[in-house]
């Protein structure tokens, strides 16, 4: 069972962990709150280029997360990595869905490792990370003040509303892991989705982000993830297909900063309408993505990037 204990402990631990740090909240948020980075993290940061505030959590949103870090390490100047928004799965009193949503297959303890990591991650980068309650006036004047040019959006369990959606010049989009062009595992469950339609193969679907959950226009998909194991079967555990999924984030986000990117260049501002995601990536990460999945339990080490991407790609 969760409680505010576990919340406090981990942003006590992560403040502590870097002298300098700082937590904040206000009285308009029920739950969480903002946690600074000390000035001395990341000190070289780049200020240059497309500023992105990521909303994301679990898995999911720490490899996106890790994937946009890589990417500013390799190229400063076109990325500006600007904020983290996260999921707060310890404290009961947020209303992140929690028991219809991922976090439902996951102990305590593992929620407190991987809520630590992911707001770790981000401090230790140099960004600030925001856990509390996004539809409040505090956390507007945050996003005023991080100035986002886009947002990217990857497993986050509030509702976003039209002030957030509104506000960066260049879009904000979500990965989410169903073929939504074709109505299917739209919410909280694509999993069950899959194990309904008896599938072989799973794709993202990338899309605009609405305030009505999962229904903006796609703007592309990835090539297709082969859910299946070396004997054919649709594994039982829902995060081990959920690990596998996850190996097609890494080049999705690149290929989606890459676009946002020559758009920011450009001064071409408005939203994204389509991206051929199937075409730019690469024969042999399709090929890897189709491969059978290997073990029928999930790995509990958290994912990183395959920079194989960021080497085999020629970046203009």
């Amino acid at each position: 069972m969760t409680n505010p204990d576990n919340e406090k402990l981990v942003h006590y631990l992560v403040v502590l962990d870097k002298q300098g740090r700082q937590f904040i909240t206000e009285d308009d948020t029920r739950w969480g709150g903002l946690i600074e980075p000390s000035p001395s993290e990341n000190a070289d940061k780049s200020r240059n280029g497309l500023r992105i505030v990521l909303f994301g959590s679990w898995e999911f949103g720490y490899l996106v997360l890790e994937t946009l870090k890589e990417y500013e390490r390799r190229f400063p100047e076109k990325l500006n990595l600007v904020g983290l928004v996260t999921d707060n799965p310890l404290n009961p009193d947020a209303k992140i869905s929690l028991k219809k949503r991922v976090w439902n297959f996951i102990d305590l303890p593992f929620r407190v490792f991987n809520e630590t990591f992911t707001i770790e991650s981000g401090l230790s980068h140099g960004i600030p990370v925001y856990t509390g309650e996004v539809k409040v006036k505090s956390f507007q004047n945050i996003m005023e003040k991080w100035k986002p040019d886009a947002i990217l959006v990857c497993v986050f369990g509030q509702i976003i509303d039209s002030f957030t959606i509104n506000l960066p010049r260049y879009g904000i989009y979500n990965f989410h892991p169903s073929d939504l062009t074709l109505n299917q595992g739209a919410g909280p469950a694509p999993y069950e989705d899959l194990t309904a339609r008896n599938a072989e193969t799973a794709v993202w679907s990338v899309h605009h982000v609405t305030e009505e959950i999962d229904h903006g226009h796609v703007i592309g998909q990835s090539p297709p993830v082969n859910v299946r194991n070396k004997e054919g079967i649709l594994p039982g555990n829902p995060l081990v297909v959920y690990q596998k999924l996850g190996e097609a984030l890494t080049p999705l986000t690149f290929f989606l900063i890459e676009e946002l990117s020559r758009r920011f260049e450009m001064n071409k501002p408005g939203p994204i309408d389509v991206i051929d995601f199937t075409g730019l990536i690469p024969d042999k990460v399709k090929q890897s993505l189709m491969q059978p999945i290997i073990s029928d339990l999930p790995s509990e080490i958290l994912p990183k990037p395959d920079t194989s991407i960021f080497i085999s790609i020629q970046v203009k």
